[in-house]
């Protein structure tokens, strides 16, 4: 029989509170900032003081003679370039933090200084990048835009911005034999955090090398957190030299410096539409920078698909460090731009911006035409809870006063397919059920997800099932990225239970005079299915087992599933906001945010997923921005007090819609609500002041200075 899910759902789709939360609030969890071991040193990490250098001395003596220091090490030498500010030079560990930080004072080192580069347009300037990649598709541009009766020509842009976990990166390294490592690391991939270790350099040499990855807990990682990263290989290098556990979590400045940041993407847009208004044309030149040796994520076009585009795009670099992967990389960027840039264009033929986007939606040839009636769905939906036709307006609001009201809107799209998974489900005789996943909660509330998918199988309440996750020890189950874990662990765990209930099934169907086929678990009993009244309580079918308890295991690439997850979602997103055009003071007063992620497993936590989407989104559109100083390429703001972010009194009502779509399967829903967000404030201001800013994130400054232009 084909795996599939429950027609009839008892806990599926359902409001399942966090099963974790309360430990959180009490302030019971135990993160691996919390890892206090018996014998735990402290690491610390000595950083470049120069964006761009040759180190020309370096001497750890002086700090390896300091009180309390156990193990030092260098992670470059001599003559070795370091390429940002903050860059990774040497570590040790000692018996306190405040020994290890004197410490690190009093290693010798001295840079000969090298001209770096802090902007992207520097980079332009000084070191002209070849010629740009080059992507051309459908007529010709110069055809394309030919048959366009209106154009429109603007600069879009979004700036760097870093990914600000709550809870820094970093690990705690306990060797408990040679050949024996634990490690409490903050990861979004316990598997791939193991692996990494065990491939490092030194240890590779260790026969039979068994290295174990706990994360019961993580404060946030965004895309940043995949392995156990430099700090994580350093911190084990220390404790294996030290003989004793080292912590090394790296302290905000840190965490800015090294921690990951999201490639900025700025481009020259023009755009043309027929006189029936369908986007016939797109040219843009772009640039942006990735870091010191790696590119920006280009996705344009995003959605659109005009008659005929041509996407020219360098990349640029500065003296900072690379990036990492952001929540939806490349898309809110991509967004950004295209989603402003039809804006304008709707503008330019006097069209609603509304109307036009569904004029355009993809249609045959575009990949993602199968989504076009979800979005004429959101968009309509979206616009109706705002009361767009009551309060869109053409640009500029017309009211007295400083105040200026407008709306805008967006649609974004994302994959969120089923990753990789592993999961096993053990049934006692005495019917307790454990389920083990080697997945973890990035904070997406995966801790709830394997309860809730195992009692809807066997037909139980969450609190009979023991879910188990966070460690390597557990079945593979990939990393958290992507917006794959849902439908990954979901499968996995669906098909472990599905497995495991044919056996218990197996057992149940003599004593109940009928085929293993005919039996139904639900409500805590198995029974047969056209006769309910036969029926045995789950312990009296699972005490049918004897004395061994049941194992299955489920695979996501079992071939025997039908239709469980789908890849492809779509959302809309509907701002208002008010500006002050004396000060370019920006207020949101509502977004609505419309969400599809086909079958809806914790409508809870999902709608939670599009409230933290969109908060993150309206941070970055309105505050955050990596500045580094333009002469030296240092960071000006690796803190929380000039790195700004949203707080409660900034984002304003928040309203969320999930469209339920069971028949497409699980699909993730992590990543896609950051998407549109600050394309939709953007364009919303626009609406409101009747000018174009442009550039990201939209501070009062950038406010004032587009109506200077004006």
């Amino acid at each position: 029989m084909p795996y599939k899910w429950p027609e009839k759902r008892q806990v599926i789709g359902t409001k399942v509170p966090r099963l974790d939360g309360a430990l959180k609030v009490a302030g019971k969890a135990k993160y691996s900032y919390d890892r206090n071991l018996p014998g735990l040193l402290h690491g610390k990490i000595l950083r470049s003081t120069v964006a761009h250098g040759k180190i020309v001395t370096l001497d750890l003596a002086p700090a390896e003679a300091m009180p309390g220091v156990k193990a030092a090490m260098s992670i470059k030498k001599v003559g070795d370039i370091v390429r940002f500010g903050g860059d990774e030079v040497a570590a040790l560990a000692a018996e306190t933090e405040e020994q290890a930080r004197d410490a690190i004072r009093a290693i010798k080192v001295a840079y000969e200084s090298l001209p770096p580069l802090a902007s992207e347009e520097a980079g332009l300037e000084r070191n002209p990048p070849p010629p740009p990649q080059t992507t051309e598709k459908g007529l010709k541009i110069e055809e394309a835009f030919a048959k366009a009766t209106v154009t429109s020509e603007g600069f879009y842009g979004v700036a760097v911005i870093t990914h600000v976990c709550l809870e820094t990166h970093g690990l705690v390294a306990d060797w408990k034999a040679d050949d024996d490592l634990v490690v409490y690391c903050s990861t979004q991939a316990v598997g791939n955090t193991r692996n990494s270790l065990k491939n490092h350099g030194p240890f590779k040499a260790i026969a039979n090398l068994k290295v174990t990855c706990e994360t019961p807990f993580m404060g946030g990682g965004f895309g940043s957190k995949f392995s156990a990263d430099l700090q994580g290989t350093v911190a084990a290098e220390l404790a294996r030299k030290a003989k004793r556990p080292v912590k090394l979590m790296l302290e905000r400045d840190e965490e800015h410096w090294a921690g990951g940041n999201r490639p900025s993407l700025f481009a020259k847009v023009k755009a043309g539409a027929d006189k029936d208004g369908k986007l016939v044309a797109l040219d843009v030149e772009s640039y942006g920078t990735g870091g010191n040796s790696t590119g920006v994520d280009m996705r344009l076009p995003y959605i659109y698909l005009p008659e005929g585009h041509r996407i020219r795009n360098r990349d640029v670099n500065v003296n900072a460090f690379n990036k990492r992967a952001f929540r939806a990389p490349g898309s809110p960027q991509a967004c950004a731009v295209m989603d402003q840039m039809m804006d304008d264009l709707a503008h330019a033929g006097g069209w609603d911006p509304v109307e036009f986007r569904l004029k355009n939606l993809p249609g045959q040839g575009n990949p993602l035409v199968n989504l076009s009636p979800i979005w004429e769905k959101e968009l309509k939906m979206g616009a109706e809870a705002i009361g767009w036709k009551q309060g869109y307006h053409k640009r500029g609001d017309p009211a007295a006063g400083p105040i200026k009201r407008g709306l805008g809107c967006a649609i974004n799209t994302w994959g969120g397919g089923p990753g990789g998974a592993q999961a096993s489900c053990t049934i006692a005789p005495d019917g307790s059920v454990e389920v083990r996943c080697g997945t973890q909660d990035l904070g997406t509330g995966t801790t709830t997800l394997v309860p809730i998918v195992a009692a809807e199988i066997l037909g139980l309440e969450i609190k009979d099932i023991q879910g188990k996750i966070g460690s390597s020890a557990y079945p593979d189950a990939g990393g958290s990225g992507g917006s794959t874990s849902c439908g990954g662990v979901s499968l996995a765990v669906g098909v472990a239970c599905m497995k495991a209930l044919e056996q218990i099934f197996a057992k149940a169907a003599p004593a109940l005079d009928a085929q293993p086929g005919d039996l139904e678990a639900e409500g805590g009993k198995v029974y047969v299915k056209a006769a309910p009244a036969k029926s045995l309580s789950w312990k009296q079918a699972c005490a049918l087992l004897g004395a061994q308890a049941i194992t299955a295991v489920g695979d996501k690439a079992d071939k025997e599933i039908q239709g469980m997850a789908a890849s492809g979602v779509g959302g809309a997103q509907f701002v208002d906001v008010s500006v002050d055009v004396e000060t370019g003071q920006v207020r949101v007063n509502k977004v609505v945010a419309v969400a599809d992620c086909g079958l809806v497993m914790n409508r809870l936590l999902c709608e939670s997923q599009v409230y933290g989407g969109v908060v993150q989104g309206l941070s970055l559109a309105l505050f955050e921005e990596r500045r580094l100083d333009p002469r030296s390429a240092l960071m000006l703001n690796p803190d929380m007090e000039w790195y700004k972010l949203a707080g409660h009194s900034d984002l304003g009502e928040i309203e969320v819609h999930l469209l339920d779509y069971p028949e497409r399967g699980v699909i993730g829903i992590g990543e896609p609500p950051v998407i549109p967000t600050q394309a939709a404030l953007a364009n919303a201001v626009t609406n409101a002041v009747g000018v174009r800013v442009g550039v990201l994130p939209i501070t009062p400054k950038r406010v004032l200075d587009a109506l200077a232009k004006k």
